[in-house]
């Protein structure tokens, strides 16, 4: 009986072969990521996934678990000391929670009279729909005025900034603009997870010749970098601030 030889193959290049022995290599150029598309793709997925394993390695050994993730709490807070001022400011970025507490920390430092002033730094969607409500007919009271005069901050105290949409950046900047005008010392009260990240974007466009800004967070605050990892609304503004403040330290590493 003849045995049959085994199929030929070519000793070219891939792609040259018979039919069916070398299958031809199809690569468009055009399907290929560009080094901008996978810097763009990989950024916050390396922060996001070295945040969430720092949260599962210290939850999941015991020996490390309390200690290791108290530190990484502390990563995100900053409380600077508090010393009497001229305005202390508050931002309607963030929960409405966080914001409320934000309110309550600076009425009582107004009447305290450790502060003269109560800035709010307001996010002009809010602003939006207030004058869509109104062209409508409808009239509401201030939310945010009417508690912090419940609060014992009398209206003439309270003082008012655009700041863009609200974010961080448009935050920060619309205060140092102001301050620029007026100079003043100056008290930010914010959410516990966001204060080290705001104060370094604070610090960034704050002007010279200026007394630098305090920042700190509320007493009443949901964030408690002691053991933040105890609730899963404290796990989740966790791990998305640490991912935020692992890439501002890669774009702004001083």
């Amino acid at each position: 009986m003849q045995q049959a030889c085994p199929p030929r193959r070519s000793s070219g290049p891939p792609g040259h072969g018979p039919s069916g022995l070398d299958a031809p290599v199809e690569e468009s150029f055009s399907t290929r990521p560009n080094a901008r598309q996978l810097h763009s793709t990989l950024r916050p997925r390396g922060a996001a996934v070295l945040a969430i394993a720092l949260v599962v390695f210290g939850a999941a050994v015991p020996s490390v678990r309390h200690g290791a993730l108290r530190r990484v709490g502390g990563l995100l807070v900053v409380s600077d000391p508090i010393v009497p001022g001229d305005v202390v400011a508050i931002s309607e970025s963030g929960g409405p929670g966080e914001f409320q507490a934000a309110e309550i920390e600076a009425a009582d430092l107004v009447q305290r009279r450790q502060f003269s002033r109560v800035m709010l730094l307001r996010a002009d969607d809010m602003d939006r729909m207030s004058d869509e409500l109104a062209r409508r007919g409808v009239r509401l009271e201030d939310p945010v005025l009417a508690t912090l005069r419940q609060l014992g901050v009398p209206e003439s105290a309270i003082v008012t900034v655009d700041a863009g949409e609200g974010g961080t950046t448009e935050s920060t900047r619309a205060l140092a603009t102001w301050v620029h005008a007026h100079p003043s010392r100056v008290l930010v009260v914010i959410g516990a997870a966001h204060s080290r990240r705001y104060r370094r974007a604070l610090l960034r466009v704050w002007p010279p010749d200026t007394p630098k800004p305090h920042v700190t967070y509320p007493q009443r605050t949901f964030f408690r970098p002691t053991d933040w990892w105890t609730s899963r609304r404290s796990v989740r503004e966790g791990v998305f601030e640490l991912e935020k403040l692992a890439w501002d330290y890669v774009v702004h590493p001083w």
